[in-house]
């Protein structure tokens, strides 16, 4: 016999499966009484048993012989007490209504949440609270310490009338600013900052200067519109410097950056543009998370 005649007399003798749904009626001794369609007909009952009256049962077609082999579907072990009565109660599960027996001991109540033994068809009785799987009543975890976030520039500049250049400055008529897309926001996501600084790459300082906050993402086509300004001490305008911890969480929550301004025109500072040092301008957070 070549292969092909064995593959065939494997198929041949192979049985032939099929199924469809019924609704279960009763049970006959060994058979379900089941609904198809428009007729009532008994079919041999295995596995799961006995199937509750009004169910959706699963019926399958050996060889041309059907079998009540289960439910269709799983079925939920939860429901709402509908209706009261002894010995049977009504239980409403997934907008179905059933007719089932009780445990001994248990009164129903309208409005009870209870559990369900389909395998019996009895209700349980009612439970105090379920979680719900997609939402265990789990406690958060602990928020966990970080330090040393580190997050660059993108690009920096200093506005003149009506021109831009590379490097921050803080003089009579330059604003300086550093700007992040949306770095600083993707980075703070979800912490509490507590400390924030920033790296200042200085080439020169004079006079006033003050630091602060603006909302460009980018570097904008005008001047740049800077708040929230504190004072830039001399001899505190060079390598990390620490800011107010405030900032951090506002970075955190709003599309922004950092600028410095000279106070009255009084000051003239300078510092080297991402272009020159890249760290110009990054920003180091500590706090939770």
């Amino acid at each position: 016999m070549t292969l092909a005649d064995k593959v065939a007399d494997i198929a041949a003798r192979m049985p032939s499966v099929s199924s469809q749904t019924a609704v279960f009626v009763r049970r006959e001794g060994t058979q379900a009484v089941v609904s198809i369609g428009t007729n009532t007909v008994s079919i041999p009952l295995a596995g799961w048993s006995p199937p509750v009256p009004g169910m959706v049962v699963q019926v399958e077609w050996r060889n041309g012989r059907p079998l009540v082999t289960g439910p269709a579907a799983t079925l939920n072990e939860v429901g709402v007490i509908t209706g009261t009565g002894s010995p049977r109660a009504t239980v409403t599960v997934d907008d179905e209504e059933y007719l089932l027996y009780m445990r001994a001991g248990y009164t129903p109540t309208l409005g009870d949440t209870v559990t369900i033994d389909w395998t019996k068809g009895i209700i349980e009785g009612a439970v105090t609270g379920l979680d719900d799987p997609d939402h265990p009543d789990t406690p958060a975890p602990a928020p966990k310490a970080f330090s040393g976030l580190v997050v660059r520039a993108v690009d920096s500049g200093r506005y003149q009338t009506s021109w831009w250049g590379k490097d921050p400055w803080a003089s009579t008529s330059n604003d300086g600013i550093w700007v992040y897309l949306s770095r600083l926001r993707d980075a703070l996501k979800g912490a509490n900052v507590t400390r924030t600084e920033i790296f200042l790459p200085l080439q020169q300082e004079l006079g006033l200067a003050q630091i602060g906050l603006h909302s460009h993402s980018s570097i904008p086509a005008g001047a740049p519109s800077i708040g929230s300004l504190v004072d830039l001490p001399l001899g505190q305008r060079s390598g990390w410097q620490l800011l107010p911890a405030s900032w951090g969480n506002w970075l955190r929550d709003n599309t922004g950056g950092i600028g410095v301004h000279a106070p009255g025109g009084s000051g003239f500072s300078k510092w080297a543009g991402v272009n020159i040092d890249s760290l110009s301008g990054a920003l180091r957070f500590s706090g939770t998370r």
